[in-house]
C-alpha cells in the first residue's frame, strides 16, 4: 500500500531514508530548516521539498523524524506534528533516546514508534523497530511491513532498552577493543585487523548465537568461564575515547580520530559496504 510519508530532517540519515522510501513507491515529502538541504535530498530521492513542518505533514499517513539527537528538538517537532496532523504514525529515527522520553508530553503517545535506520540508511539493511510505552502492536506491525516491503530487514523489539540491540552489541565490542589497547595488548590498527579479517566476515553470514552453535556450546561454556571474568568493565567512556573527543579528534569528520582519516573516508566505506552486502545477498540467494 502506498503511504504519504513526511521525512523531517534532510541530513545524511534523513536523505538516505527519503531515498529508501521513495524507491519503494511511496509519496515522500522532505522538510529541513535548511531549505537547500531539503531541496537536494528531495531531488535525489524523487520526492518533494517543503518549507515548513506543517506543509510536509499535512495529509501524511506516516511522519518519520530524522532530526539531530537532541531531545528538546525532537519534542518540539513531535508537538508540531501532533498539532498539524491528528492521525499519522510518528516514527523517530533516534539511535539513543528512549521511546518513553520521546513520548513524554505527547497528546497521543500511541502514535509513537522508533524506526532506527543505520548509516548509510539506503545501504545497511537493518532497521530496529521499538515500541513506545503506549504503542499498539498493530502500529509496530505496520512499520515492520512498510520497511520489509522497502527491502529492509526490520527487527521489532518486544520492549525498549537503552541502546536497543545493535548499539548495545557494538558498545560491548568497542568497550573491550579500547580495553585491549589501554592494556597494551595491541594497537588500534591491530584490533581493527582482527575484526575485519576474522570476526567481521563470519558475522556477515552468522550472528552470535549461530556462531556459538557452530562452534559447540560446550566449547563456548569453557570460553565464557575463562574469559568473561577478565573482560573490561568500564561503566563510562574510557579516557582514550573521552580525551580525543574533548580535543576535537572526532574521527573522519575532523580528519583524525584513533587513526588518521580523510574527508573521503565515509564515501569509500559506503562503497565497500554496499559491495559486501551485495556479495552476501548473492551467497544467500
Amino acid at each position: 500500500m502506498q503511504e504519504t510519508i513526511a521525512v523531517l530532517g534532510a541530513g545524511v540519515m534523513g536523505a538516505g531514508i527519503a531515498r529508501v522510501l521513495a524507491r519503494a513507491g511511496h509519496e515522500v515529502r522532505v522538510f529541513d530548516v535548511r531549505a537547500e538541504a531539503a531541496a537536494d535530498a528531495a531531488r535525489a530521492a524523487g520526492a518533494s521539498a517543503h518549507d515548513t513542518v506543517e506543509a510536509a505533514v499535512d495529509g501524511a499517513t506516516i511522519v518519520l523524524e530524522a532530526a539531530p539527537e537532541r531531545l528538546e528538538l525532537k519534542h518540539e517537532l513531535i508537538a508540531r506534528v501532533e498539532a498539524a496532523n491528528a492521525d499519522a504514525v510518528i516514527a523517530s529515527n533516534t539511535s539513543s533516546i528512549g521511546a518513553d522520553a520521546l513520548a513524554a508530553g505527547m497528546r497521543d503517545a500511541s502514535r509513537l514508534v522508533i524506526a532506527h535506520f543505520f548509516n548509510p540508511a539506503d545501504t545497511v539493511p537493518l532497521v530496529e523497530v521499538v515500541p513506545g510505552p503506549a504503542t499498539p502492536q498493530a502500529t509496530v506491525g505496520r512499520m515492520v511491513a512498510l520497511l520489509e516491503a522497502a527491502g529492509k530487514t526490520a527487527v521489532p523489539l518486544a520492549q525498549q532498552v537503552p541502546g536497543f540491540i545493535a548499539n548495545r552489541l557494538q558498545a560491548a565490542l568497542y568497550r573491550e577493543a579500547m580495553h585491549l589497547v589501554e592494556l597494551g595488548v595491541a594497537s588500534a590498527e591491530q584490533v581493527d585487523a582482527v575484526v575485519t579479517a576474522g570476526l567481521g566476515p563470519r558475522w556477515a553470514l552468522a550472528g552470535p548465537f549461530e556462531v556459538m552453535d557452530l562452534g559447540g556450546l560446550d566449547v563456548w561454556t569453557s570460553v565464557a568461564d575463562g574469559i568473561f571474568p577478565t573482560l573490561g568493565d568500564a561503566s563510562a567512556a574510557p579516557a582514550m575515547l573521552r580525551e580525543r573527543a574533548e580535543r576535537g579528534d572526532l574521527g573522519a569528520k575532523a580528519g583524525r580520530g584513533f587513526l588518521p582519516r580523510d574527508a573521503d573516508a565515509p564515501a569509500r566505506f559506503a562503497t565497500r559496504l554496499r559491495a559486501l552486502i551485495d556479495a552476501r545477498d548473492a551467497l544467500e540467494a
